[in-house]
């Protein structure tokens, strides 16, 4: 996915497209939609958030290419390879298959871990600043730290969890039908951080998950002996 997509707001794209129906280059299309300002602004008064859904979905298969089937694909990719590893490994195998590739994620967003050790404080400072934020409950408790992606907490690509996204971007709209496998994923990034933050080892639970049926996405980390 290029830099570009990943910088996508939903919001401000349609208001963006909006603003841009009153130009005369930009009537046409949203005339054949359906749509002006005058239109978008009176469906979102009355129809809440569905007029966007309507929009966002015609907008999107208007513009299908074959970068959209070859997304597809992988969906459907991803979905086998979660079934098969179900059907083949035990759980500790798959837990730490996918961690795996949950700290390939974390390295690639932040850089490699450094060999040097944290610095002093590093883990409470990081605590405070979360629980400052108020968007993340985050607690320790002796050696356990629990810690959730609150419900006000937006992913990278302008989608909420609060619309039922996963925070993944590869998932946040799809595929429909995963295995809970693949959260684990999600727990490699989190134990990454984390043993990042402590310079201790860390086994990371994932006690629940949006994408899974959850209401958060919800971890417990435990930190291990040094």
């Amino acid at each position: 996915m290029r830099e570009e997509d990943a910088k996508f707001d939903r919001r401000r794209f349609l208001q963006t497209l909006a603003k841009a129906g009153t130009g005369a280059c930009c009537c046409a299309p949203l005339a054949a939609l359906g749509l002006t300002a005058q239109g978008t602004a009176a469906q979102g008064a009355a129809g809440g958030q569905e007029w966007i859904a309507d929009l966002e979905g015609r907008l999107r298969e208007g513009a299908r290419t074959p970068a959209w089937r070859k997304m597809e694909y992988v969906e459907r990719w991803i979905s086998r390879v979660m079934d098969s590893m179900d059907a083949r490994l035990d759980a500790d195998t798959r837990s730490e298959l996918m961690q795996a590739c949950g700290r390939g994620c974390f390295t690639e967003a932040f850089g490699a871990r450094s060999q040097e050790p944290p610095p002093a404080g590093a883990l409470d400072r990081f605590l405070a600043a979360y629980q400052a934020a108020g968007e993340t409950e985050i607690r320790r408790e002796g050696d356990t730290i629990y810690y959730r992606y609150g419900p006000q907490e937006g992913n990278p690509y302008g989608l909420r969890l609060t619309d039922g996204y996963c925070m993944c971007p590869v998932v946040e709209s799809g595929p429909a039908r995963l295995s809970p496998t693949y959260c684990q994923c999600s727990a490699g990034y989190v134990r990454e951080s984390f043993e990042r933050l402590t310079g201790r080892p860390c086994r990371v639970q994932v006690l629940e998950s949006l994408r899974t049926g959850g209401s958060s996405c919800r971890f417990r980390i435990d930190m291990q002996p040094a």
